[in-house]
């Protein structure tokens, strides 16, 4: 079955079908009008997506942000991956989450059709809010 039965929460709180992602990655954003720059975990899915003017139109792939957080979230992306796969290879069903804590981030599975409680990693990526 895949990852078709996985979803990824958004920070919008959209959802993304797990198996359309085709990247994972963590970004610094640029600081600009006073703001300081943040640290994104995007998924990046297979769609172009366009921004611009009549003038000039630009496409580019499509993001979708995850979680935003002030310090790097080392190790994020690859824990997300290594999550995916593993509910993957258990044909699993279910919201993956990522969230910001007190302690960091914690990656998180609700199942679906079960009373089983959520699933979550017992450490957190190292990045504060």
């Amino acid at each position: 079955m895949g990852l078709q039965r996985v979803w990824i929460e958004t920070l919008d709180g959209g959802l993304v079908r797990a198996d359309q992602v085709v990247e994972v990655r963590a970004h610094q954003t640029a600081a600009f009008s006073g703001k300081p720059a943040r640290w994104l975990v995007d998924v990046v899915l297979p769609v172009g997506q366009g921004a611009g003017t009549a003038g000039q139109w630009n496409l580019g792939a499509c993001h979708r942000t995850l979680v935003q957080t002030a310090d790097e979230p080392e190790g994020a992306a690859a824990r997300l991956v290594r999550l995916l796969w593993q509910l993957d290879e258990s044909d699993a069903a279910g919201i993956v989450s990522l969230r910001r804590t007190p302690d960091g981030l914690h990656l998180g599975v609700r199942p679906f059709g079960s009373s089983a409680p959520p699933i979550t990693e017992p450490s957190p990526v190292s990045a504060q809010t």
